[in-house]
C-alpha cells in the first residue's frame, strides 16, 4: 500500500517574510505543528485521494483526520469547504468530532499560530457549521451533516461542491453510497491548493463489510498492483493511551472481554467477520437441506395451495416474502419461492404496491393458473399513524391495490395482523428454528436477501448462540426485515388463525424442489 507523504511545514507561508528588525536580515523561524502520535503524523502528511484511518476505540483515529488535517486544508486553502458526515448528530456534538474540533483541535491551533474561528452557527438547512481563518485573511468554512441512511446521501450533498470530506463512524453507516456518491461532489470546487480528499475514520467490522471491500479489496487492479489514490491505516491504540481519561482503557477490557469477536475489533483492531455459530439461524440453517435449485430457477409454487405473502413494510425499509404452507401426512412445510427486499431506499406505496402486485402477476401468469393470495403483516402496520400521509400503513396499502387491481387483474390486497404479544419477537425466532430443526422449511436459491439473513442476524447479546431456555431477540439489522416478513405468516398460522390451505400427501411435498 502506498506511503508516500506530503513534506509540509504549516507556517511556512506566514513566517517566510519574517526579518529581524535591528539586522535587517531574515530572522530565525520555529515551525509549530500539531501534537501528533507517529501513525497520526503519516496521515496527517499524506496526500492520497482517499484515506481511511481504523483501529480500537479510544485510538484518535479522528483527531488525525476529522481534526488536524481537517484544519490544515481549511487554514491553507482560500474558500475552502470541508464536510464532516455522520449518521446522527448527536453521535458528533455529545463528545464526536463536532465537540472535539471546537474543544480540543481549534484551541491548540489558536494557541500554535493564533488562528481564529467563528463560534457554531446554523445554516436555513439545520446544518451546523463553522468558518476557520485562513492564510490568505478569509476563512474557510466547516459544515456538518447528518444523514442517518445512505439511501438519502444522494439529496443531502446535493448543491456542496466541498474540498474536503470526513466521514466518522463509517462502518456504522449502511451502503456503499457514504463513499460512492459523497466522492462524485470532490474536485469540482476551484483555487484548491493540492487534493481534495475523502477521509473516513472508523472501529474495524469484518472482511464482509462494504468498507473492508471498497478500502482493503477495490483498490487492487486484475494484476495485483494497488491504486496509489487509496491509503489505509491501523491507528493503534498503544500510541494515545496516555491521552485517554482514567481508567477508559479498562472499561473497554471489561466490556468486551466475554465477545472475542469484539475484541479482536475493539482492543487489537483486526478486522473479523462474526463466525457462523454467532448467527441465531447459525446451527440451524443448512444450504445443503434448506435450499433448493440453482442461482437460475428454484421452487415453484404449487397451483393446489394459495401463496401467503409476509409483508414488513415502512418508509425507507420493505420486505415482502412469497411462501405457501404445503401440509402433508404429519406436518407442514414451508416453502419460500421469491422475496421482494429493498433496504434503504424511500418508495413511496404508490411505487411499492404495483411493484409487488406485478410480481404477484408474473406468478399467475408463469404458473399459469389464478392464485389466492393471503396477505399477512405485523399489526403494527394496521395501528402505527404516519403524520405525513395522515393514514395507516395498511390502509394505504389496500387502497391503491384497489387501484390497481383492474390493471393487473388481481384481487385487492386485504391484510391480515400477526399477532404480537409480549415475547412475540422471541416466540417468532423459537418457531423459525423448530421448522429448520425438523425439515419443515425449503427456499429457493435465488432468495439470497432471505439466505443473508440466515447467516448473519445475530441475537442481542454478541457471542452467543441462540439457546432454547434463553428468549433472545434478533439485533436490530439490515437483515431483522426480511426475518419479520417470513416469520409472520409462521406464527399467525401456528397461532389460532390457522390458515387453512387443505391437505396433501407427504409424497407430494418431498417431490418439491427436485
Amino acid at each position: 500500500m502506498s506511503t508516500k507523504k506530503l513534506k509540509h511545514n504549516v507556517l511556512a507561508d506566514r513566517l517566510a517574510e519574517a526579518v529581524d528588525e535591528e539586522s535587517g536580515q531574515e530572522a530565525e523561524v520555529s515551525i509549530w505543528s500539531p501534537s501528533l502520535s507517529p501513525t497520526q503524523q503519516r496521515i496527517f502528511d499524506d496526500p492520497s485521494n482517499y484515506i481511511l484511518a481504523y483501529g480500537e476505540r479510544g485510538s484518535g483515529k479522528t483527531f488525525s483526520l476529522g481534526g488536524h488535517k481537517l484544519v490544515r486544508h481549511c487554514y491553507e486553502n482560500f474558500n475552502a469547504l470541508a464536510l464532516i458526515i455522520v449518521g446522527v448528530r448527536s453521535q458528533a456534538t455529545l463528545g464526536g468530532v463536532w465537540h472535539k474540533l471546537q474543544v480540543e483541535i481549534l484551541p491548540e491551533w489558536k494557541d500554535g499560530i493564533g488562528l481564529s474561528h467563528t463560534d457554531e452557527r446554523q445554516d436555513t438547512q439545520k446544518n451546523l457549521y463553522i468558518d476557520i481563518e485562513n492564510r490568505f485573511g478569509g476563512h474557510s468554512r466547516v459544515v456538518l451533516i447528518s444523514v442517518p441512511y445512505g439511501a438519502f446521501i444522494k439529496d443531502r450533498i446535493k448543491g456542496f461542491e466541498p474540498s474536503l470530506v470526513f466521514v466518522d463512524e463509517l462502518t456504522n453507516l449502511d451502503t456503499p453510497d457514504y463513499f460512492n456518491a459523497v466522492v462524485q461532489q470532490l474536485g469540482r470546487r476551484q483555487g484548491i491548493h493540492g487534493p481534495q480528499q475523502y477521509l473516513a475514520a472508523c472501529n474495524p467490522d469484518g472482511p464482509s463489510h462494504w468498507v473492508y471491500k471498497r478500502f482493503f479489496e477495490e483498490p487492487y487492479d486484475k494484476d495485483g498492483n494497488w491504486n496509489n489514490d487509496y491509503s489505509t491505516y491501523h491507528v493503534p491504540i498503544k500510541e494515545n493511551v496516555d491521552n485517554l481519561p482514567l481508567g477508559y482503557y479498562d472499561r473497554i477490557l471489561e466490556a468486551v472481554k466475554s465477545d472475542p469477536v469484539e475484541e479482536a475489533r475493539m482492543v487489537r483492531g483486526e478486522w473479523i467477520d462474526r463466525p457462523a455459530g454467532d448467527a441465531i439461524f447459525g446451527p440451524y440453517f443448512n444450504k445443503t437441506l434448506h435450499l433448493r435449485g440453482d442461482a437460475k430457477s428454484g421452487i415453484l409454487p404449487s397451483i393446489k395451495y394459495p401463496i401467503i405473502c409476509g409483508w414488513d413494510p415502512g418508509s425507507v425499509n420493505n420486505a415482502v416474502i412469497f411462501m405457501q404452507a404445503l401440509p402433508g401426512a404429519d406436518k407442514t412445510i414451508w416453502s419460500v419461492f421469491d422475496e421482494f427486499v429493498v433496504i434503504n431506499k424511500k418508495l413511496p406505496y404508490t411505487t411499492l404496491i404495483p411493484m409487488i402486485m406485478r410480481k404477484m402477476a408474473y406468478w399467475n401468469r408463469r404458473m399459469k393458473h389464478k392464485f389466492k393470495f393471503i396477505h399477512i403483516s405485523d399489526n403494527s402496520a394496521f395501528n402505527q399513524y404516519r403524520a405525513k400521509t395522515g393514514s395507516y400503513d395498511v390502509r394505504d396499502i389496500e387502497e391503491i391495490s384497489k387501484t390497481k387491481s383492474d390493471t393487473f387483474k388481481l384481487e385487492p390486497i386485504r391484510m391480515k395482523a400477526a399477532p404480537k404479544f409480549s415475547g412475540s419477537v422471541e416466540a417468532r425466532v423459537r418457531l423459525m428454528i423448530a421448522k429448520l430443526s425438523s425439515d419443515e422449511f425449503v427456499m429457493s436459491v435465488p432468495c439470497v436477501n432471505c439466505a443473508k439473513m440466515f447467516r448473519n442476524l445475530v441475537s442481542e447479546k454478541p457471542g452467543k448462540t441462540y439457546d432454547p431456555n434463553v428468549a433472545f431477540k434478533p439485533r436490530r439489522s439490515v437483515y431483522i426485515h426480511a426475518f419479520d416478513a417470513m416469520s409472520y405468516p409462521i406464527i399467525y398460522h401456528e397461532s389460532t388463525h390457522y390458515i387453512d390451505v387443505g391437505r396433501t400427501s407427504g409424497s407430494e411435498i418431498i417431490e418439491l424442489g427436485t
